[in-house]
């Protein structure tokens, strides 16, 4: 996605001075090649890192057939604790033809760039993809169930998002019913109580990512499920199988990369040391890698005033900041909510260029227990985007 996030900044290059930038093209399978060589580096470096701890490593398909036991591949094994941190596994909707579509994946792995794509889902997978493939230039429709695509998304940062998508020339139907993918990869739907068709050269599903738990047989270590992931407690241990610990999407409280690498450490020290470390998701920064990135953090302002706080709203727009401006990259905004009397930050929505950075300095703010004026009386650097969040909690 950042190979193609850099192609359409410098297809704007015309705009810098910089000739025949509006020509520049994409060479899919070249892009594809360099994600294998980067994934296949990255995880050889992985692999020899136990060896190197002295760590052995078993390579296998595991079962348990007794609370301490389990048996992989035909060999059995036995151990006081364990700690599960199986990951998780795309969704494939209960609907005819589902075997026609492709999962996120199976997407990155296509040799060539689909001309017409058709994503199922609207959340932040459905959408990092299909903006990625959208600005590539490929044709591109969401099929979102309900009434909003990524609702969890601030209202106006989604108005943003949506105007965004528009440039890309993706379209987006919400309400959607996915009736089944027909032959030819035509997604039967009905929108709106209407019947319509969406051909395609590939069919994304994007209906979110199931935990991989069951597959272990869990139920014969007497492991409890929430939901198909593990159901722990603060420390990361199993609720009703004290032996186990879970993390990341094995344990189901926020299926995203850093909460594994923030959850692994802990699990690892409770199940060395005893419960010692708890862990605190009270400060919650994400990120969604669409074009543009959006950060949040927080609570949005619907949700703010939904829980009957005194909210009020500072926001600045892109276009507002010099580094933005220089480097034509002026589409995007910061929003502020913060409780009115107190200045307490309560949740911060950034929608542009480096936003996925900027939330960070939001998140280390409300850790760190400052307000909205003593952030916006702090010395930045100057001039930078990140800057933008400075001067909007000074407004």
């Amino acid at each position: 996605m950042s190979t193609i996030e850099l192609l359409t900044r410098a297809r704007r290059g015309k705009d810098l001075g910089i000739m025949g930038a509006e020509n520049l093209a994409l060479d899919w399978p070249a892009v594809i090649a360099r994600k294998d060589d980067i994934v296949a580096r990255w995880s050889k470096g992985k692999d020899a890192t136990p060896g190197k701890l002295g760590i052995p490593v078993l390579r296998g398909h595991g079962q348990f057939t007794s609370p301490h036991e389990l048996v992989v591949d035909g060999r059995n094994f036995s151990a006081d604790k364990f700690v599960i941190a199986t990951g998780s596994k795309p969704a494939r909707p209960a609907i005819p033809g589902v075997e026609l579509g492709i999962t996120s994946d199976e997407l990155i792995h296509l040799k060539t760039q689909p001309g017409e794509l058709v994503v199922i889902g609207g959340g932040f997978i459905g959408l990092e993809f299909g903006f990625a493939l959208a600005w590539a230039g490929t044709k591109v429709t969401v099929l979102q169930s309900g009434p909003r695509i990524a609702p969890a998304l601030d209202d106006e940062i989604r108005e943003i998002l949506l105007n965004a998508a528009g440039e890309a020339g993706m379209t987006i139907k919400t309400n959607v019913k996915v009736n089944g993918i027909a032959a030819g990869k035509n997604v039967e739907a009905e929108v709106g109580g209407r019947a319509e068709k969406f051909a395609a050269d590939e069919v994304l599903l994007a209906t979110g990512r199931p935990s991989n738990v069951e597959p272990l047989n869990p139920s014969a270590a007497g492991i409890e499920l929430d939901r198909g992931a593990v159901k722990v407690n603060e420390y990361l241990q199993s609720i009703s199988a004290p032996h186990v610990y879970a993390v990341g999407d094995a344990a189901g409280k926020h299926q995203h990369s850093p909460v594994a690498w923030y959850e692994g450490p802990i699990a690892a020290h409770n199940v060395l040391k005893g419960n010692e470390q708890k862990v605190d998701f009270s400060v919650f920064p994400s990120a969604i890698f669409t074009i543009p990135a959006i950060g949040q953090v927080g609570l949005t302002e619907r949700e703010a005033l939904g829980r009957g706080i005194e909210a009020k709203v500072s926001k600045l727009s892109y276009d507002s900041n010099p580094a933005a401006g220089v480097r034509n990259e002026t589409e995007g905004m910061v929003k502020i909510v913060y409780e009115e009397g107190t200045d307490r930050i309560l949740g911060v929505h950034v929608i542009g260029a480096r936003a996925e950075d900027i939330v960070q300095i939001a998140a280390v703010a409300i850790k760190g227990g400052l307000n909205k004026s003593e952030v916006g009386a702090m010395h930045y650097v100057f001039p930078t985007i990140g800057g933008a969040i400075f001067d909007t909690m000074a407004s």
